[in-house]
Protein backbone atom coordinates (compact mmCIF):
# COMPACT_ATOMS: atom_id res chain seq x y z
CA UNK A 1 0.00 0.00 0.00
CA UNK A 2 1.08 3.59 -0.49
CA UNK A 3 2.49 5.56 2.63
CA UNK A 4 -0.31 8.79 1.04
CA UNK A 5 -3.34 9.14 3.75
CA UNK A 6 -6.41 8.68 2.02
CA UNK A 7 -8.65 12.34 2.50
CA UNK A 8 -12.27 12.24 3.32
CA UNK A 9 -13.29 16.11 3.20
CA UNK A 10 -17.06 16.32 5.11
CA UNK A 11 -18.01 19.77 4.18
CA UNK A 12 -21.34 20.90 5.45
CA UNK A 13 -23.60 24.03 3.88
CA UNK A 14 -24.12 27.06 6.48
CA UNK A 15 -23.06 26.13 9.61
CA UNK A 16 -22.47 28.26 12.53
CA UNK A 17 -19.19 26.65 14.27
CA UNK A 18 -21.20 27.71 17.94
CA UNK A 19 -23.40 24.51 17.15
CA UNK A 20 -20.21 22.29 17.95
CA UNK A 21 -18.90 21.73 21.45
CA UNK A 22 -15.28 22.32 20.25
CA UNK A 23 -16.09 25.94 19.60
CA UNK A 24 -18.69 26.62 22.49
CA UNK A 25 -18.46 24.10 25.38
CA UNK A 26 -22.01 25.04 26.31
CA UNK A 27 -23.54 24.61 22.83
CA UNK A 28 -27.12 23.15 23.18
CA UNK A 29 -26.84 21.21 19.65
CA UNK A 30 -26.27 18.22 20.04
CA UNK A 31 -23.74 16.41 18.22
CA UNK A 32 -22.07 13.20 19.50
CA UNK A 33 -20.33 12.13 16.75
CA UNK A 34 -18.38 15.30 16.34
CA UNK A 35 -17.70 15.72 19.34
CA UNK A 36 -15.97 12.32 19.38
CA UNK A 37 -14.12 13.27 16.42
CA UNK A 38 -12.57 16.46 18.25
CA UNK A 39 -11.17 14.32 21.39
CA UNK A 40 -8.77 13.07 17.85
CA UNK A 41 -8.56 16.22 15.94
CA UNK A 42 -7.12 19.72 15.53
CA UNK A 43 -9.25 22.32 16.16
CA UNK A 44 -8.66 25.48 14.33
CA UNK A 45 -10.20 27.99 16.30
CA UNK A 46 -9.84 30.82 13.21
CA UNK A 47 -10.60 29.59 10.05
CA UNK A 48 -12.34 32.21 7.80
CA UNK A 49 -14.15 31.70 4.74
CA UNK A 50 -13.18 33.40 1.30
CA UNK A 51 -16.54 34.80 0.73
CA UNK A 52 -20.28 34.10 2.54
CA UNK A 53 -22.05 32.75 -0.26
CA UNK A 54 -22.01 29.21 -1.15
CA UNK A 55 -20.76 29.63 -4.88
CA UNK A 56 -17.42 31.44 -4.63
CA UNK A 57 -16.33 29.29 -0.74
CA UNK A 58 -16.60 26.27 -3.09
CA UNK A 59 -15.25 27.31 -5.87
CA UNK A 60 -12.19 28.54 -3.54
CA UNK A 61 -12.13 25.01 -2.02
CA UNK A 62 -12.02 23.72 -5.84
CA UNK A 63 -9.11 26.47 -6.63
CA UNK A 64 -7.24 27.98 -3.74
CA UNK A 65 -8.37 30.98 -5.01
CA UNK A 66 -10.12 33.80 -3.97
CA UNK A 67 -12.79 34.48 -5.55
CA UNK A 68 -11.44 37.56 -7.05
CA UNK A 69 -9.60 35.25 -9.08
CA UNK A 70 -11.44 32.91 -9.87
CA UNK A 71 -13.82 35.00 -10.82
CA UNK A 72 -17.34 33.11 -8.92
CA UNK A 73 -18.16 36.03 -7.37
CA UNK A 74 -21.88 35.41 -6.04
CA UNK A 75 -23.73 32.43 -6.70
CA UNK A 76 -24.10 30.76 -9.88
CA UNK A 77 -26.19 33.18 -12.25
CA UNK A 78 -26.55 35.53 -9.93
CA UNK A 79 -26.54 38.84 -11.84
CA UNK A 80 -23.06 39.66 -10.17
CA UNK A 81 -21.39 36.43 -11.08
CA UNK A 82 -18.38 36.50 -13.39
CA UNK A 83 -17.88 32.92 -14.05
CA UNK A 84 -21.38 30.71 -13.86
CA UNK A 85 -19.86 27.26 -14.46
CA UNK A 86 -16.23 26.06 -12.45
CA UNK A 87 -13.81 25.97 -15.57
CA UNK A 88 -11.70 22.78 -16.10
CA UNK A 89 -8.25 23.40 -15.42
CA UNK A 90 -5.00 21.53 -14.37
CA UNK A 91 -4.15 23.66 -11.18
CA UNK A 92 -8.51 21.72 -9.72
CA UNK A 93 -7.74 20.57 -7.00
CA UNK A 94 -9.44 17.54 -8.72
CA UNK A 95 -7.00 17.14 -11.50
CA UNK A 96 -3.76 17.82 -9.30
CA UNK A 97 -4.83 14.88 -7.16
CA UNK A 98 -5.41 12.81 -9.87
CA UNK A 99 -2.21 13.43 -11.18
CA UNK A 100 -0.51 12.95 -8.05
CA UNK A 101 -1.90 8.91 -8.57
CA UNK A 102 -5.27 9.54 -6.64
CA UNK A 103 -9.16 8.53 -6.87
CA UNK A 104 -10.76 11.37 -6.45
CA UNK A 105 -14.66 11.36 -5.53
CA UNK A 106 -17.54 13.71 -4.74
CA UNK A 107 -21.08 13.28 -3.72
CA UNK A 108 -23.78 15.77 -2.58
CA UNK A 109 -24.53 19.57 -3.09
CA UNK A 110 -21.84 21.25 -6.19
CA UNK A 111 -23.47 24.80 -7.06
CA UNK A 112 -20.61 24.93 -9.29
CA UNK A 113 -22.30 25.24 -12.12
CA UNK A 114 -26.04 23.61 -13.81
CA UNK A 115 -25.76 23.28 -17.32
CA UNK A 116 -27.11 25.47 -19.96
CA UNK A 117 -30.40 22.05 -20.31
CA UNK A 118 -30.86 23.10 -16.50
CA UNK A 119 -30.75 26.21 -16.18
CA UNK A 120 -32.76 26.87 -19.18
CA UNK A 121 -35.64 24.26 -17.34
CA UNK A 122 -35.11 25.47 -13.90
CA UNK A 123 -38.32 27.04 -12.68
CA UNK A 124 -36.92 29.01 -10.27
CA UNK A 125 -33.94 30.62 -12.48
CA UNK A 126 -37.15 31.11 -14.98
CA UNK A 127 -38.85 33.24 -12.50
CA UNK A 128 -35.33 34.90 -10.89
CA UNK A 129 -33.81 35.69 -14.34
CA UNK A 130 -36.28 35.77 -17.19
CA UNK A 131 -36.42 33.05 -19.92
CA UNK A 132 -35.80 36.01 -22.35
CA UNK A 133 -32.00 36.17 -21.50
CA UNK A 134 -31.41 32.27 -21.42
CA UNK A 135 -32.74 31.72 -24.95
CA UNK A 136 -29.91 31.74 -26.90
CA UNK A 137 -27.57 31.28 -24.06
CA UNK A 138 -24.14 30.18 -25.06
CA UNK A 139 -23.63 26.39 -24.09
CA UNK A 140 -20.25 27.09 -22.68
CA UNK A 141 -19.17 24.37 -20.40
CA UNK A 142 -21.31 22.07 -18.37
CA UNK A 143 -19.40 21.90 -14.96
CA UNK A 144 -20.65 19.10 -13.13
CA UNK A 145 -18.26 17.00 -10.97
CA UNK A 146 -17.74 13.94 -13.54
CA UNK A 147 -16.71 16.61 -15.61
CA UNK A 148 -13.63 17.99 -14.16
CA UNK A 149 -12.17 14.38 -12.92
CA UNK A 150 -14.10 13.01 -10.45
CA UNK A 151 -16.05 9.76 -10.48
CA UNK A 152 -19.22 10.42 -8.25
CA UNK A 153 -22.73 11.94 -8.65
CA UNK A 154 -23.78 15.05 -10.81
CA UNK A 155 -26.15 17.18 -9.07
CA UNK A 156 -26.05 20.47 -11.29
CA UNK A 157 -27.29 23.81 -9.45
CA UNK A 158 -27.89 24.64 -6.03
CA UNK A 159 -30.32 21.71 -5.33
CA UNK A 160 -32.61 23.58 -2.42
CA UNK A 161 -31.80 20.78 -0.05
CA UNK A 162 -31.54 17.76 -2.84
CA UNK A 163 -34.67 17.02 -2.40
CA UNK A 164 -36.18 17.09 -6.26
CA UNK A 165 -32.95 15.20 -7.64
CA UNK A 166 -34.06 12.14 -9.52
CA UNK A 167 -30.87 9.70 -8.48
CA UNK A 168 -32.37 10.76 -5.12
CA UNK A 169 -36.45 9.84 -5.87
CA UNK A 170 -34.87 6.86 -7.44
CA UNK A 171 -33.24 5.25 -4.48
CA UNK A 172 -36.32 5.74 -2.56
CA UNK A 173 -38.49 4.36 -4.99
CA UNK A 174 -35.60 1.29 -5.16
CA UNK A 175 -36.51 0.78 -1.56
CA UNK A 176 -40.50 1.17 -1.80
CA UNK A 177 -40.70 4.57 -0.07
CA UNK A 178 -41.41 7.95 -0.27
CA UNK A 179 -40.57 11.07 1.65
CA UNK A 180 -43.42 13.40 3.57
CA UNK A 181 -42.02 16.77 4.82
CA UNK A 182 -45.11 18.27 7.39
CA UNK A 183 -45.79 20.60 9.76
CA UNK A 184 -44.27 23.73 7.67
CA UNK A 185 -43.04 26.80 8.47
CA UNK A 186 -42.91 29.22 6.12
CA UNK A 187 -41.59 32.80 5.14
CA UNK A 188 -39.46 33.45 8.47
CA UNK A 189 -37.21 35.28 5.48
CA UNK A 190 -38.26 35.53 1.94
CA UNK A 191 -39.17 31.82 0.95
CA UNK A 192 -36.89 29.80 3.64
CA UNK A 193 -38.95 27.59 4.84
CA UNK A 194 -38.53 24.69 8.30
CA UNK A 195 -40.50 21.32 8.24
CA UNK A 196 -40.77 17.31 9.69
CA UNK A 197 -39.91 14.36 7.76
CA UNK A 198 -42.43 12.04 8.99
CA UNK A 199 -41.54 9.09 6.86
CA UNK A 200 -38.08 8.31 8.71
CA UNK A 201 -34.86 9.34 8.45
CA UNK A 202 -34.08 6.54 6.27
CA UNK A 203 -36.21 8.54 3.72
CA UNK A 204 -33.88 11.71 3.82
CA UNK A 205 -31.60 12.87 1.10
CA UNK A 206 -28.65 12.67 4.24
CA UNK A 207 -29.13 9.26 4.54
CA UNK A 208 -28.92 8.67 0.48
CA UNK A 209 -25.51 10.89 0.52
CA UNK A 210 -24.24 8.34 3.15
CA UNK A 211 -24.93 5.43 1.08
CA UNK A 212 -23.29 6.84 -1.97
CA UNK A 213 -20.22 7.75 -0.15
CA UNK A 214 -19.79 4.17 1.16
CA UNK A 215 -20.78 2.95 -2.02
CA UNK A 216 -18.22 4.75 -4.09
CA UNK A 217 -15.67 4.43 -0.93
CA UNK A 218 -16.38 0.45 -1.45
CA UNK A 219 -15.10 0.72 -4.83
CA UNK A 220 -11.85 2.88 -4.49
CA UNK A 221 -11.10 0.79 -1.36
CA UNK A 222 -10.63 -2.40 -4.24
CA UNK A 223 -7.44 -0.16 -5.64
CA UNK A 224 -4.09 -0.38 -4.64
CA UNK A 225 -4.67 3.61 -4.66
CA UNK A 226 -5.13 6.28 -2.01
CA UNK A 227 -8.06 8.41 -2.10
CA UNK A 228 -9.98 11.64 -1.60
CA UNK A 229 -13.39 11.82 -1.28
CA UNK A 230 -15.72 14.58 -0.81
CA UNK A 231 -18.89 14.40 1.12
CA UNK A 232 -21.05 17.57 0.88
CA UNK A 233 -24.30 17.82 2.88
CA UNK A 234 -27.24 20.75 1.51
CA UNK A 235 -27.92 20.54 4.95
CA UNK A 236 -28.23 22.90 7.72
CA UNK A 237 -28.48 25.32 5.04
CA UNK A 238 -32.14 25.51 4.51
CA UNK A 239 -35.09 24.64 3.94
CA UNK A 240 -34.54 23.18 7.47
CA UNK A 241 -36.46 19.73 6.50
CA UNK A 242 -35.86 17.53 9.23
CA UNK A 243 -36.93 13.95 10.56
CA UNK A 244 -38.46 13.68 13.49
CA UNK A 245 -36.11 11.27 15.55
CA UNK A 246 -33.93 14.54 15.40
CA UNK A 247 -36.47 16.93 15.98
CA UNK A 248 -38.23 15.41 18.99
CA UNK A 249 -34.84 15.82 20.56
CA UNK A 250 -34.98 19.53 21.16
CA UNK A 251 -39.02 19.14 22.43
CA UNK A 252 -37.96 20.17 26.15
CA UNK A 253 -34.93 22.29 25.61
CA UNK A 254 -35.49 25.71 26.34
CA UNK A 255 -32.90 27.40 23.89
CA UNK A 256 -32.26 31.36 25.25
CA UNK A 257 -31.83 34.19 23.04
CA UNK A 258 -28.70 34.72 21.13
CA UNK A 259 -26.04 37.53 22.96
CA UNK A 260 -26.05 39.32 19.91
CA UNK A 261 -30.47 39.14 19.73
CA UNK A 262 -30.47 42.44 19.72
CA UNK A 263 -27.93 45.52 19.19
CA UNK A 264 -27.85 48.54 21.56
CA UNK A 265 -29.43 51.52 19.61
CA UNK A 266 -26.84 53.92 19.72
CA UNK A 267 -24.13 51.56 17.69
CA UNK A 268 -24.11 52.80 14.03
CA UNK A 269 -24.70 49.97 11.87
CA UNK A 270 -24.72 49.84 7.85
CA UNK A 271 -28.20 50.22 6.49
CA UNK A 272 -27.44 47.50 3.88
CA UNK A 273 -27.44 44.92 6.55
CA UNK A 274 -31.36 45.60 6.17
CA UNK A 275 -31.52 43.76 3.03
CA UNK A 276 -31.45 40.70 5.32
CA UNK A 277 -34.11 41.09 7.92
CA UNK A 278 -36.56 38.45 8.61
CA UNK A 279 -39.94 38.79 9.62
CA UNK A 280 -39.35 37.57 13.09
CA UNK A 281 -39.85 40.22 16.55
CA UNK A 282 -39.33 37.76 19.12
CA UNK A 283 -37.44 35.00 20.14
CA UNK A 284 -40.57 32.75 21.09
CA UNK A 285 -41.15 33.38 16.99
CA UNK A 286 -37.43 32.56 16.03
CA UNK A 287 -36.60 29.47 18.74
CA UNK A 288 -38.41 27.27 16.62
CA UNK A 289 -36.85 27.95 13.70
CA UNK A 290 -33.58 27.52 15.83
CA UNK A 291 -34.68 23.83 16.99
CA UNK A 292 -35.31 22.94 13.12
CA UNK A 293 -31.63 24.18 12.71
CA UNK A 294 -30.01 22.60 15.47
CA UNK A 295 -32.22 19.10 14.50
CA UNK A 296 -30.52 18.84 11.51
CA UNK A 297 -27.29 19.21 12.46
CA UNK A 298 -27.93 16.74 14.59
CA UNK A 299 -29.44 14.78 11.77
CA UNK A 300 -25.97 15.20 9.80
CA UNK A 301 -24.08 13.84 12.65
CA UNK A 302 -25.60 11.06 13.02
CA UNK A 303 -24.96 10.44 9.40
CA UNK A 304 -21.50 11.17 9.89
CA UNK A 305 -21.27 8.46 13.10
CA UNK A 306 -23.04 6.25 10.44
CA UNK A 307 -20.06 6.76 7.86
CA UNK A 308 -17.06 6.64 10.71
CA UNK A 309 -18.33 3.44 11.69
CA UNK A 310 -18.44 2.08 8.11
CA UNK A 311 -14.49 3.27 7.70
CA UNK A 312 -13.62 1.55 10.89
CA UNK A 313 -15.58 -1.55 10.21
CA UNK A 314 -13.54 -1.67 6.45
CA UNK A 315 -10.26 -1.01 8.28
CA UNK A 316 -10.69 2.35 6.08
CA UNK A 317 -10.10 4.74 9.36
CA UNK A 318 -6.89 4.45 10.46
CA UNK A 319 -5.22 5.46 6.91
CA UNK A 320 -7.30 8.54 6.63
CA UNK A 321 -6.93 11.71 7.10
CA UNK A 322 -10.46 13.44 8.25
CA UNK A 323 -11.41 16.90 6.99
CA UNK A 324 -14.82 18.38 9.12
CA UNK A 325 -15.64 21.98 7.76
CA UNK A 326 -18.55 24.52 6.16
CA UNK A 327 -18.64 26.67 3.51
CA UNK A 328 -19.51 29.78 5.64
CA UNK A 329 -21.91 30.23 8.45
CA UNK A 330 -24.98 31.64 9.33
CA UNK A 331 -26.73 34.30 10.77
CA UNK A 332 -30.36 33.22 12.35
CA UNK A 333 -31.45 35.98 13.50
CA UNK A 334 -28.62 37.88 15.14
CA UNK A 335 -28.54 41.83 15.44
CA UNK A 336 -32.24 42.45 15.47
CA UNK A 337 -33.53 39.67 12.73
CA UNK A 338 -30.75 38.89 10.49
CA UNK A 339 -30.97 35.95 8.01
CA UNK A 340 -28.70 34.55 5.43
CA UNK A 341 -25.64 35.50 4.91
CA UNK A 342 -23.57 37.79 2.89
CA UNK A 343 -23.38 41.97 2.90
CA UNK A 344 -22.84 41.59 6.50
CA UNK A 345 -19.47 39.97 7.99
CA UNK A 346 -20.18 38.81 11.46
CA UNK A 347 -18.49 36.16 12.91
CA UNK A 348 -21.28 33.94 13.05
CA UNK A 349 -21.27 34.20 8.83
CA UNK A 350 -17.62 34.48 8.05
CA UNK A 351 -16.11 32.03 10.46
CA UNK A 352 -16.62 28.22 9.84
CA UNK A 353 -15.66 25.26 11.61
CA UNK A 354 -12.65 23.50 10.56
CA UNK A 355 -11.46 19.70 12.38
CA UNK A 356 -8.74 17.68 10.73
CA UNK A 357 -7.84 14.23 12.28
CA UNK A 358 -4.53 12.52 10.77
CA UNK A 359 -4.12 8.74 10.28
CA UNK A 360 -3.56 7.38 14.02
CA UNK A 361 -3.69 10.68 15.56
CA UNK A 362 -5.68 10.27 19.19
CA UNK A 363 -4.82 13.66 21.10
CA UNK A 364 -6.91 17.04 20.70
CA UNK A 365 -5.22 20.35 19.89
CA UNK A 366 -6.45 23.85 19.50
CA UNK A 367 -4.45 26.02 16.90
CA UNK A 368 -5.29 29.81 17.04
CA UNK A 369 -3.47 31.01 13.85
CA UNK A 370 -5.57 32.87 11.53
CA UNK A 371 -6.56 30.80 8.39
CA UNK A 372 -8.58 31.33 5.54
CA UNK A 373 -10.79 28.29 3.70
CA UNK A 374 -7.84 28.96 0.90
CA UNK A 375 -5.37 26.88 2.72
CA UNK A 376 -7.49 23.62 2.44
CA UNK A 377 -6.86 23.57 -1.29
CA UNK A 378 -2.59 23.62 -0.67
CA UNK A 379 -3.21 21.40 2.89
CA UNK A 380 -4.70 18.46 1.01
CA UNK A 381 -2.22 18.52 -1.94
CA UNK A 382 0.47 18.96 0.27
CA UNK A 383 -0.24 15.29 2.31
CA UNK A 384 -1.00 14.40 -1.02
CA UNK A 385 2.44 15.12 -1.90
CA UNK A 386 2.54 18.20 -4.64
CA UNK A 387 5.05 20.05 -4.31
CA UNK A 388 4.68 23.16 -3.13
CA UNK A 389 4.88 25.85 -6.20
CA UNK A 390 1.94 23.59 -7.64
CA UNK A 391 -0.21 23.88 -4.73
CA UNK A 392 0.19 27.51 -3.34
CA UNK A 393 -1.59 29.84 -4.95
CA UNK A 394 -3.73 32.38 -2.58
CA UNK A 395 -3.02 30.28 0.27
CA UNK A 396 -0.96 28.00 1.77
CA UNK A 397 -0.49 24.59 3.08
CA UNK A 398 -1.09 24.51 6.95
CA UNK A 399 0.09 21.13 7.39
CA UNK A 400 2.97 22.79 9.76
CA UNK A 401 0.34 23.39 12.41
CA UNK A 402 -1.13 20.37 12.09
CA UNK A 403 2.19 18.83 12.91
CA UNK A 404 3.73 21.53 15.22
CA UNK A 405 6.45 22.46 13.33
CA UNK A 406 7.86 26.05 12.73
CA UNK A 407 6.28 27.97 9.87
CA UNK A 408 6.05 31.84 9.16
CA UNK A 409 1.97 32.29 9.51
CA UNK A 410 0.20 35.68 8.37
CA UNK A 411 -0.43 37.53 10.92
CA UNK A 412 -3.48 38.66 8.99
CA UNK A 413 -6.87 36.95 7.13
CA UNK A 414 -9.35 38.60 4.53
CA UNK A 415 -12.70 37.69 3.66
CA UNK A 416 -14.19 39.61 0.46
CA UNK A 417 -17.69 40.21 -1.12
CA UNK A 418 -19.24 41.35 -3.90
CA UNK A 419 -22.79 41.20 -3.11
CA UNK A 420 -25.76 38.64 -3.43
CA UNK A 421 -28.70 38.17 -5.95
CA UNK A 422 -28.93 41.21 -7.81
CA UNK A 423 -27.48 43.21 -5.19
CA UNK A 424 -24.15 44.23 -6.04
CA UNK A 425 -21.79 45.91 -3.11
CA UNK A 426 -18.57 45.32 -2.57
CA UNK A 427 -16.83 44.38 0.94
CA UNK A 428 -13.37 43.02 2.61
CA UNK A 429 -13.04 42.05 6.33
CA UNK A 430 -9.51 42.12 7.38
CA UNK A 431 -8.76 40.46 10.98
CA UNK A 432 -5.37 41.00 12.52
CA UNK A 433 -5.09 39.82 16.40
CA UNK A 434 -8.23 40.90 18.27
CA UNK A 435 -9.43 43.08 16.15
CA UNK A 436 -11.87 42.85 12.87
CA UNK A 437 -12.09 45.75 10.23
CA UNK A 438 -14.61 46.10 7.67
CA UNK A 439 -14.50 48.00 4.26
CA UNK A 440 -18.28 48.51 3.23
CA UNK A 441 -17.91 50.47 -0.45
CA UNK A 442 -21.11 52.70 -0.46
CA UNK A 443 -22.09 52.13 3.42
CA UNK A 444 -20.34 53.28 6.52
CA UNK A 445 -17.40 50.70 7.88
CA UNK A 446 -16.98 48.57 10.65
CA UNK A 447 -14.51 48.24 13.67
CA UNK A 448 -14.68 45.26 16.26
CA UNK A 449 -13.06 44.52 19.19
CA UNK A 450 -13.44 41.06 19.71
CA UNK A 451 -11.67 40.86 23.02
CA UNK A 452 -14.05 43.05 25.12
CA UNK A 453 -17.03 42.82 22.26
CA UNK A 454 -17.22 38.73 21.07
CA UNK A 455 -20.74 39.30 19.96
CA UNK A 456 -19.97 42.27 17.60
CA UNK A 457 -22.52 44.41 19.24
CA UNK A 458 -20.47 47.91 19.34
CA UNK A 459 -19.03 49.34 16.35
CA UNK A 460 -16.01 51.44 16.99
CA UNK A 461 -15.24 52.89 13.87
CA UNK A 462 -16.06 56.44 15.19
CA UNK A 463 -14.83 55.78 18.61
CA UNK A 464 -11.83 59.08 18.93
CA UNK A 465 -9.76 56.19 21.02
CA UNK A 466 -9.69 53.86 18.26
CA UNK A 467 -8.75 55.72 15.47
CA UNK A 468 -4.80 55.07 15.71
CA UNK A 469 -5.79 51.42 15.54
CA UNK A 470 -8.51 51.60 12.94
CA UNK A 471 -5.69 53.71 10.37
CA UNK A 472 -3.20 50.73 10.82
CA UNK A 473 -6.00 48.51 9.73
CA UNK A 474 -6.49 50.28 6.62
CA UNK A 475 -2.86 50.51 6.10
CA UNK A 476 -2.86 46.76 6.64
CA UNK A 477 -6.08 45.78 4.06
CA UNK A 478 -3.78 48.32 1.63
CA UNK A 479 -0.82 46.02 1.54
CA UNK A 480 -2.66 42.68 1.69
CA UNK A 481 -4.17 44.14 -1.34
CA UNK A 482 -1.53 45.03 -2.86
CA UNK A 483 -0.04 41.11 -2.35
CA UNK A 484 -2.72 39.63 -3.73
CA UNK A 485 -3.66 41.72 -6.07
CA UNK A 486 -6.94 42.69 -5.45
CA UNK A 487 -8.72 45.34 -7.99
CA UNK A 488 -10.81 46.83 -4.77
CA UNK A 489 -7.57 48.88 -3.83
CA UNK A 490 -8.68 51.83 -6.02
CA UNK A 491 -11.94 52.37 -5.10
CA UNK A 492 -10.49 51.75 -1.18
CA UNK A 493 -8.03 54.01 -2.01
CA UNK A 494 -10.13 56.75 -3.03
CA UNK A 495 -12.46 56.33 -0.01
CA UNK A 496 -10.37 55.92 2.45
CA UNK A 497 -6.85 56.67 2.80
CA UNK A 498 -5.17 60.08 2.32
CA UNK A 499 -3.51 60.77 -0.86
CA UNK A 500 -0.10 60.23 0.48
CA UNK A 501 -0.96 56.57 1.31
CA UNK A 502 -2.48 55.62 -1.71
CA UNK A 503 -1.36 52.86 -3.90
CA UNK A 504 0.45 54.44 -6.94
CA UNK A 505 0.03 51.11 -9.44
CA UNK A 506 3.25 50.40 -9.63
CA UNK A 507 3.22 47.22 -7.53
CA UNK A 508 0.83 45.18 -9.52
Amino acid sequence: MTDKPNILFILTDQQRKDTLKAYASDALCQTPNLDELAKHATIFDNCYTTCPICTPARATLQTGLYPMHHGMLTNSYNVGNMVQELPDSPKLLSRQLNVAGYQTGYTGKWHLGSGIYNVQHDEYLQHYMGDVQFAEYDKGFDSVPTHIGYTGDDFPGHGFGGFGYPEYRQWLKDQGKEVTIEHRINGFYEGHQAGQITSGVDTSVDQYLIDRAEHYLGEFAKAEKPWYFQLNFWGPHEPYFVPSEFLHKYDDVKLPPWPNWKDPADSPKPKIHDLKRGNVATWEELEPIVKHYYAEITHIDYQIGRLIAWLKQNDLYDNTLIIFSADHGESLGIHGGLFDKAIFMYEETVTVPLMVKLPQQTESAHEPALLSNADMYSTILDYAGVGKAARERDGQSFRPLLEHTPVAWPQNVVTECSGIGSVLFSQRMLRQGQYKYIFNCGDIDELYDLSTDPHEEVNQIDNVGYQNLLHTLRIALRDWMIAHHDNLIYEFNHLRLPLNERYSGREF
